[in-house]
């Protein structure tokens, strides 16, 4: 069985949005094989946040999915309303806000594996959670959200993690349109960089995307970007090979951006040029990955301290103001750091 990679967005803006988001954690939860401890913390946490959204921001949008890692519930609170002011005060017990089902987001952060939240005042608030069975810490920090086009259930966006001994490689495919022909294409290509790295855990990232262009044919094509992660002494190397519309975004720790070089075309029916580029970052630096389902023209210095937030904080409020609600859309942040010397994705 494939793994679960969306998640399920759910549009708070009246009462009865506040038991879908109860329901969709619990179903997230138990989809996922977490203990019913963990779906009782989920189920709550949902209520919580919902509630929070319909009655401090008016609205706002939930989404419920399977952690990057695969080994929890992220659930993302995102609104546009006047925002929380005092963050570290609104996360205190005894403060909640206004006819809230729960009591605050204090209750929320004794409840959650891991809790972070930013808000901007009068630009909105987002809340990122991780709920796991255990507490023991990540070895990573690497967040991913991925929701299909509304209407949809297949999503024509994917994305995978493998670790190859020495390095960390990120990959996130796009099929051309949406739906399950979409998502057909993009499949195909993460199954070729997962035995191409099983066979050969130090193939470049040029020849894996070479070897997706022929079995890919038979579908209607994808956007492929790989990059790959080795840590060094001064930060780390990063290496990015791409074809398509995949944007990949350095950011620096003073929230400079650089973005990483990808060749036009579509794997599977037209690649001229596969090429390699190289570059370095600085400790504390992140790498962001999106499909084309988000804009491209968000700048990471309109947010205000953004850069120290939990990468589902971060790739949540890009979602937030960039997604183009025609198409699926993904967006994965890391933050560059040792690899865990394993397979996921």
């Amino acid at each position: 069985m494939e793994p679960i990679k969306n998640a399920v967005s759910i549009t708070v803006n009246e009462e009865t949005q506040i038991a879908a988001a109860r329901r969709a954690a619990a179903d997230m939860c138990r989809r996922l094989n977490l203990s019913d401890d963990s779906i009782a913390r989920a189920e709550l946490i949902a209520v919580e946040l919902a509630g929070n959204m319909l009655h401090h921001a008016g609205s706002g949008d939930l989404y419920v999915g399977p952690a990057a890692l695969g080994d929890g519930v992220q659930m993302i609170a995102a609104d546009k309303g006047p925002g929380l002011g005092d963050v570290a005060r609104a996360m205190q017990d005894g403060f909640s806000t206004r006819s809230t089902p729960g009591l605050g987001l204090g209750s929320v952060k004794r409840q959650a594996t891991l809790m972070d939240a930013y808000s901007h005042r009068g630009e909105g608030t987002v809340v990122s959670i991780l709920i796991r069975d255990t507490s023991s810490p990540q070895p990573f920090e690497v967040s991913v959200l991925s929701v299909p086009i509304e209407g949809e259930t297949a999503n024509g966006d994917c994305w995978a993690i493998y670790c190859p001994p020495g390095r960390v490689v990120y990959l996130m495919a796009d099929g051309l349109g949406h739906g399950s022909a979409a998502s057909l294409a993009s499949s195909a290509a993460l199954h070729v960089a997962a035995r191409a790295f099983a066979s050969d855990p130090h193939i470049s990232l040029a020849s894996v995307l070479q070897r997706m262009h022929l079995p890919l044919q038979a579908t209607r094509g994808a956007a492929v970007l790989l990059v790959s992660v080795t840590p060094t002494a001064s930060g780390s190397k990063l290496l990015c090979c791409g074809i398509g519309n995949i944007s990949g975004v350095i950011v620096a720790p003073d929230s400079a951006t650089r973005a990483m070089v990808s060749h036009n075309g579509t794997v599977g029916h037209r690649m001229a040029r596969v090429q390699e580029f190289e570059y370095l970052a600085a400790p504390g630096s992140l790498l962001i990955l999106h499909s084309d389902g988000i804009s491209t023209r968000w700048k990471f210095s309109q947010y205000p301290g953004l850069i120290d937030h939990a990468p589902a904080t971060i790739g949540a409020m890009l979602y937030r103001d960039g997604v183009r609600q025609r198409d699926d859309a993904s967006i994965l942040v890391a933050q560059l750091s040792s690899p865990a010397g394993e397979t996921l994705g």
